[in-house]
């Protein structure tokens, strides 16, 4: 084979690992354990009752805080409880959205990281093609010369 050929299906081999290297990055972001740094997780806060009741969720799927307005005592348990529910569904709804940003802008590095890569592939497998019908034709060359002679 020639050197284009070995060339061609080391980079082949170099295209295949950076791939396989970018999604175990996406897929070790998205599973990162909830209880990792506070710093790196998201965060997200839903109200009700006009602000009075705050929700405060982490990226996970925890409740981080509940805040109530003290005023809302005189409302009873059962409608506090019930804007607590509210809060909190609010923040996590708001939590998916984030979280859905982010991977979709995971989705789009890694595509634009890959997109300039598209073509590099089918120029491989056509050095490649090339090379292994350059084999081919040498060895049909060197049969059809050995035919030939006499025996």
């Amino acid at each position: 084979m020639t050197n284009d050929s070995f060339s061609a299906a080391a980079s082949l081999d170099e295209l295949l690992t950076r791939t396989q290297q970018a999604l175990s990055a996406m897929r070790s972001r998205a599973a990162e354990h909830p209880d990792g740094d506070p710093g790196e997780l998201l965060r997200a806060e839903g109200t009700a009752a006009d602000g009075r009741v705050r929700a405060r969720v982490v990226q996970g799927g925890r409740l981080e805080s509940v805040t109530v307005d003290p005023a809302l005592e005189g409302e009873g348990l059962a409608a506090v409880c019930g804007h607590v529910v509210v809060a909190v569904n609010a923040a996590l709804a708001e939590l998916d959205a984030q979280v859905s940003a982010s991977a979709q802008a995971d989705v789009d590095a890694l595509a634009a990281r890959l997109g300039g890569l598209e073509e590099q592939p089918v120029r491989q497998v056509e050095l490649f093609s090339r090379a292994v019908d350059d084999v081919l034709g040498r060895l049909n060359r060197g049969g059809d010369a050995r035919a030939g002679r006499p025996g």
